[in-house]
């Protein structure tokens, strides 16, 4: 049987027949058409054809993912759990790839909100289901720790601290007031007289989560297309995935979770975000190292830094709160600077002395997707309810993600939503004081 296409271009039709069927399939994987013995013989084609024979291929799913982050998976996980549904998951870049900001070592767990009792709630519900794939998988995700909110010299953090405090208190969630006799019996590593701890804290092995959550969507059906780069999304009785390099995706719902890369994908009206970037810088503790593993270190907030303990990498994060320094998240200097750096052995020198004169272990550049009140954004297109939106985790997302990937699952297949979601509406002005970061 022999297959038949015609492009019309600038210079006028082109044909093309091929005895393979797969070739049709197969040439739009291809940066560039080049002879093709056997198949297409001599003829040669540029990046527009390829792209308009990829139309001609167009793939069809109930329910399509665009970004493969760790919400992406978090939400190709639970649709998975679903046989009958056909899931495709799409990531511009390869999956695990090192632009993803949710492909590092770790990332902060806790329960200490303010006095912002809503994500504390929040929190207690997404433990239960990090615990909950534990079990499923026999995988350790979660390492406990606690966290150590140490009084400082910023008013604005040991605000934070007290109203933490306050509120786990009230909430019967284990909070306790520590001072300088604790302090020097139970963590003897910091040089704080005063500090909150939060007992349910700990830290998410973040690598470990991504990978761990998009191998087992693939490995229960859900078609993954790494290396394909969305343009744009259309909406009418299906909606329709556009892309650059590859066959556009028609399905009956779509999931927007692209992190940075968020706004040309959302309609005009919906909540912005500032693309920002953020460095980390991972000290190595060397001969001392295992005073730096949880539970005996746990993660720490100090004035307006963070750090965790060594769990996943050898070495002891530390990172500012959230410098607000806006991004072209495609255009992002990927390098730390050697300011950063020193600022971070400052906060380790006033609240860590022993890591402050330890070598760099290894650095990250992380992009976040801030929205002006810190809030997320999850819900349905408010036009078209088939397009279903989950941007705008502002630095402190990741923790949350079992949980918001089942939100964005249930919103993509009609179910109602088993947390409130009200207040992260796409289309609300926000308003909300900013929370801190981690």
């Amino acid at each position: 049987m022999t297959i038949t296409r015609e492009w019309r271009g600038d210079s006028g039709p082109t044909i093309f027949s091929s005895t393979e069927p797969l070739f049709f399939l197969l040439l739009p994987r291809l940066s560039d058409c080049v002879a093709l013995p056997g198949v297409l013989g001599h003829v040669k084609c540029d990046k527009r054809l390829m792209h308009a024979l990829f139309r001609s291929t167009m793939i069809e799913a109930d329910v399509c993912i665009v970004g493969a982050g760790i919400m992406g998976s978090a939400a190709a996980y639970w649709l998975s759990k679903n046989p009958s549904l056909k899931t495709i998951l799409i990531d511009q870049y390869s999956l695990l790839n090192s632009y993803c900001s949710s492909n590092d070592a770790n990332r902060v767990f806790r329960y200490s909100y303010g006095a912002n009792v809503f994500y504390t709630k929040m929190a207690v519900e997404s433990r239960r289901l990090w615990v909950s794939l534990e079990k499923e998988t026999g995988e350790s995700l979660l390492a406990p720790s606690g966290l150590l909110m140490l009084m400082g010299e910023d008013e604005n953090s040991n605000n934070f601290n007290k109203s933490s405090y306050r509120t786990l208190t009230q909430s019967k969630l284990g909070a306790e007031w520590l001072e300088a006799r604790d302090m020097k019996r139970r963590f003897p590593q910091f040089a704080s007289t005063e500090a909150v701890f939060d007992p349910n804290a700990g830290t998410l092995l973040a690598s470990k989560c991504l990978s761990l959550l998009s191998s087992r969507a693939r490995e229960s059906g859900v078609q993954i297309l790494d290396n394909t780069h969305v343009t744009s999304i259309a909406s009418d009785s299906s909606v329709i995935i556009q892309t650059k390099n590859a066959s556009d995706v028609k399905c009956g719902a779509a999931v927007i979770a692209a992190g940075p890369w968020s706004n040309p994908l959302r309609r005009e009206n919906m909540v912005e975000i500032t693309s920002t970037r953020q460095q980390v810088v991972y000290f190595n503790p060397e001969t001392r190292i295992s005073n730096y593993r949880s539970p005996k270190f746990p993660v720490f907030f100090a004035d307006q830094y963070y750090g965790l303990p060594a769990a996943g990498i050898e070495g002891v994060k530390v990172s500012h709160k959230g410098v607000w320094t806006p991004v072209d998240p495609s255009e992002a200097e990927r390098t730390v600077d050697p300011a950063t750096v020193e600022e971070c052995r400052k906060v380790c020198q006033r609240f860590v002395p022993e890591l402050a004169d330890k070598p760099v272990l290894s650095t990250k550049v992380c992009l976040y997707d801030m929205t002006k009140d810190s809030d997320f954004v999850i819900g349905r297109d408010p036009k078209h309810a088939s397009i279903v939106y989950g941007y705008g985790f502002s630095g402190h997302g990741f923790k949350f993600a079992i949980l918001i990937g089942k939100l964005l699952a249930e919103l993509a297949v009609g179910e109602q939503n088993s947390f409130d979601i009200a207040r992260f509406s796409p289309s609300r002005i926000p308003v909300s004081p900013v929370l801190p970061v981690a």
